[in-house]
């Protein structure tokens, strides 16, 4: 009930704990050993409990902690939790449970593994929060530590991603779901604008605003990446096209996948685009990664050599954390590299790395 209270995208906690070897203290000091150190370690976990917080027994050696408003495990001048606070006041508990005890007169420590979920109010209902609880104490003792957060990359179930793989294929059909967050790109010296970054957003009806980070992935390991990947093309150049319209005339730049280049029907698909708005070849600018630029499969190469032969600009974004290294411009011809900040922070704490990194860039 306290869950239906808060609003849709609220995000709630829960902790599942399950007691580490209980059934070797049933087998060893026998089932009333086992009633009272379930009993000890409920004790322990109700005094733990602060005010908006519930606790209850699922049966056996589990606890559920659902947390709908925690005040001690939220971000400054917020009432929401998050996961790094959850999880620290997750391994808390571990700790403050495993105070050693004295059980049927043997003296033992209370061993938990705990399973976090953080999730919006409205996105999951009790049953499903449990069973991602129950998926991440099973990663956690697979990792062989005592916490572990749910992981919708290894729950092959996860009704997420059936759930957004349905709503994906209707999204782009639907008016206003899928939009662009445009970032201009300014000229320090003239404070011109230079270009424009374009990068998808999904205003979800139940989820709220979701980035790339929610549901990229997802389509990634989907046959929906194709239409995906024309969609944004499209929607991207027409937004060129617009601004040119108003005298605005810069390239537009969006990240491509890297499984997108694949795909030997892209240089095709892209000048048809580029045909029907009457964009420019060379207003587009697709930003692959560094790991892609690099790998050798024969299919990438012709697929960048076409979007090249065809005026389309090629930007590798975040150089520096892969192989940093220049020497896949012998093969591949790009017009930009964008610098990952935390390699720029590199080169001027370590002389070693910017003298690795300037000859490089001076042969290029």
């Amino acid at each position: 009930m306290a869950l239906h209270q808060l609003g849709h995208d609220h995000p709630v906690a829960l902790l599942l704990l399950d007691i580490d070897h209980f059934k070797e203290v049933n087998d060893t000091l026998g089932h009333a050993a086992g009633d009272e150190l379930l009993q000890v370690t409920a004790d322990r976990l109700d005094a733990l409990v602060r005010p908006g917080e519930l606790l209850g027994r699922l049966g056996g050696d589990e606890f559920a902690l659902p947390i709908p408003t925690p005040a001690v495990l939220t971000e400054p001048s917020t009432d929401r939790p998050t996961m790094p606070n959850v999880l620290r006041w997750a391994r808390e508990i571990v700790e403050l449970l495993a105070t050693p005890i004295e059980v049927a007169g043997v003296r033992m420590s209370v061993e938990v593994s705990v399973g976090v979920v953080v999730a919006g109010a409205g996105t999951a209902d009790m049953t499903e929060l449990l069973r991602r609880a129950d998926i991440a104490i099973y990663q956690a003792k697979q990792g062989g530590g005592s916490v572990a957060s749910y992981d919708s990359a290894r729950d092959a179930a996860s009704t997420d991603k059936l759930a957004l793989l349905a709503e994906l294929r209707e999204a782009p059909d639907i008016d206003d779901q899928l939009v662009l967050a445009l970032a201009t790109v300014v000229d320090f010296t003239t404070v011109e604008p230079i270009g424009v970054e374009a990068l998808i957003r999904w205003r979800h009806p139940r989820r709220g605003r979701l980035t790339p980070a929610d549901f990229v992935r997802t389509i990634e390991g989907s046959q929906l990446l194709g239409a995906f990947t024309r969609y944004v093309v499209d929607k991207a150049l027409g937004v060129a096209a617009d601004w040119a319209r108003h005298g605005l005339d810069v390239p537009i730049s969006i990240n491509l996948s890297a499984r997108s280049l694949l795909d030997p029907r892209l240089p095709a698909e892209v000048a048809e685009s580029l045909r029907r708005h009457q964009v420019p070849a060379h207003r587009l600018v697709l930003e692959i990664t560094e790991t892609v630029v690099i790998s050798e499969l024969e299919v990438i190469d012709e697929v960048l050599a076409a979007l090249r032969q065809m005026g389309v600009q090629l930007a590798v974004d975040d150089f520096g954390t892969g192989f940093s290294s220049l020497t896949f411009l012998t093969r591949i011809s790009v017009d930009e590299l964008k610098v990952e900040r935390s390699f720029v922070m590199k080169m001027a704490e370590s002389p070693e790395a910017a003298q690795s990194f300037i000859p490089l860039w001076i042969s290029a």
